[in-house]
């Protein structure tokens, strides 16, 4: 298991990540967890195109495993038409293709991937690794709706959130340091507002 190192990050780079995390969640059109919950393969706002490397693979009439040297997933700006592109490997399980997507949203909200275009960044050999998993713990289980739906314990991050099992079990112990976590309310209220059918029927049903 690596070990999750936030002193890393500084107050305000945190800040911003978390930011990040929640407006992607609002541009993603989430309401439950887990999230990305329907279907993987996906275009949204006709800006962010995510699909399997095998499914591109296939449409390109090359090999399923052509793309099998990038891991467990990897993302491009394409500056021709504004595109960005995720590719992530089906052969991994739902958590961890859940975590790979989320790892390089984070690539996309930070400007890294604009900064050099046409270039394929991967999500296991990242530049910016422990700010990925910043992203990813916000952008998977998204703390006001945590709190709002009283999950906190590691198999109950595993069951709603849908995240491998080390990043639930860090998440756990994060989640009760969170005062130290800044609190953005605008933001946090508008996650509130879409996830709150979700959040009534699982209180409804405890």
């Amino acid at each position: 298991m690596r070990f999750f190192k936030r002193e890393k990050i500084s107050n305000e780079e945190r800040r911003y990540i978390i930011f990040a995390a929640y407006d992607a969640l609002l541009e993603f059109n989430e309401h439950s967890l887990p999230v990305l919950s329907n279907d993987f393969c996906r275009i949204v706002n006709s800006s962010i195109f995510i699909f399997s490397m095998q499914f591109v693979a296939r449409k390109e009439g090359l090999m399923e495993n052509y793309f099998s040297n990038a891991g467990s997933g990897m993302a491009l700006y394409a500056p021709t038409t504004g595109h960005y592109i995720i590719l992530y490997n089906d052969e991994l399980s739902p958590s961890d293709i859940r975590w790979t997507i989320a790892r390089l949203l984070y690539l996309i909200k930070s400007g890294r991937l604009k900064k050099t275009p046409n270039v394929f960044h991967f999500s296991d050999d990242c530049a910016d690794s422990d700010k990925c998993d910043e992203f990813a713990f916000h952008f998977t289980c998204p703390e006001p709706i945590l709190k709002e739906c009283n999950i906190s314990s590691a198999s109950d991050i595993i069951k709603y959130c849908e995240i491998p099992f080390s990043f639930a079990n860090i998440k756990s112990r994060l989640l009760k340091t969170s005062k130290s976590i800044p609190s953005i309310p605008v933001i946090e209220k508008a996650l509130k507002t879409n996830f709150s059918s979700y959040i009534d029927q699982k209180n409804f049903s405890m």
